[in-house]
């Protein structure tokens, strides 16, 4: 039987929310260049650098061109002014093909000086976008509202994608939603959804976060119908440190109350010991189950 891998949540993912479009606000890439390049996707950062790499060589052949007899063991070609460009800017310099004349030179002098800035700052964006703190926090599908000796709680299951554990871990969950004052204003309202359990020294492979519904609790007074209509969220944030690569890594997850499921629980997960070795079957993790009526 094919098993389905759980999905590492990553540090950027739009998808777990409705994105939100602000108007009004002054934003350029140029000024914000270094985010934007560590937070655009692989393919556009490749795409931008190779389109990037073309145009910038392309001008530099049309200055070439300018004058083909400046260019060795060249018949007067554009491509012969292309090739040239490209062996300049990357420094590799073959030989077969190089600037012969003063403006031949000028150029080529220029274009190694553009060459190295783009190489330096695209080696650097590589190597920060590599470095780059990635969490691999696996969150389950859908959140839970169960009971157990008559106390109400939320629930959600986390997994470790990592095989290093996390150290020193650290969670805070968030009931966000939307209110309506006096005066017809929208705002949003975040309010603290107290855990069990909101530290975990050593996080190996899986936890259960658990927010009791009593009096105290912000949920305590509402039903999902109305939380659904106000669009309320339950997000959960995430901190901890990387044993593997010694870094502080940051995630966060959102659910929406259309994935929130009440009166249902978590299917257990089994788990066995072999020579001081545990081991976790994780197919249930995204699994749940109503709760009959002869538990409560």
């Amino acid at each position: 039987m094919n098993k389905k891998p759980l999905r590492p949540h990553l540090l950027a993912d739009s998808s777990i929310h409705e994105k939100v479009v602000a108007s009004g606000l002054s934003y350029r890439v140029i000024h914000d260049f270094y985010h934007s390049a560590l937070t655009v996707s692989w393919r556009k950062f490749i795409a931008s650098y190779v389109l990037l790499f073309l145009v910038m060589n392309l001008g530099f052949a049309l200055l070439y061109s300018l004058f083909p007899d400046e260019v060795t063991n060249s018949k007067g070609r554009f491509i012969d002014a292309l090739f040239l460009s490209i062996q300049t800017m990357s420094t590799v310099g073959y030989g077969s093909i190089a600037p012969n004349g003063d403006f031949a030179n000028i150029i080529s002098s220029i274009e190694i000086t553009f060459g190295i800035i783009v190489n330096a700052l695209s080696t650097g964006l590589m190597f920060a976008r590599f470095a780059k703190p990635m969490s691999k926090i696996v969150f389950s599908n859908h959140a839970v509202i169960s009971t157990d000796n008559n106390a109400r709680s939320l629930d959600m299951r986390i997994a470790n994608g990592r095989k290093t554990p996390l150290l020193d871990v650290t969670i805070q969950a968030y009931l966000c939603s939307f209110h309506q004052d006096a005066q017809n204003r929208i705002y949003r309202k975040i309010v603290n959804l107290p855990l069990i359990q909101d530290r975990i020294p050593i996080f190996k492979v899986t936890f259960e976060l658990n927010h009791i519904i009593d009096e105290f609790s912000p949920l305590f007074k509402h039903d999902l119908d109305d939380l659904r209509r106000q669009h309320s969220e339950i997000a959960i944030k995430i901190t901890g440190l990387d044993e593997g690569t010694g870094q502080m890594i940051f995630c966060y997850h959102v659910y929406n109350f259309r994935n929130v499921y009440d009166n249902y629980q978590f299917e257990p997960l089994s788990c066995e010991k072999q020579s001081n070795i545990v081991f976790i079957n994780m197919d249930n993790f995204n699994k749940m189950k109503p709760i009959s009526s002869s538990s409560d």
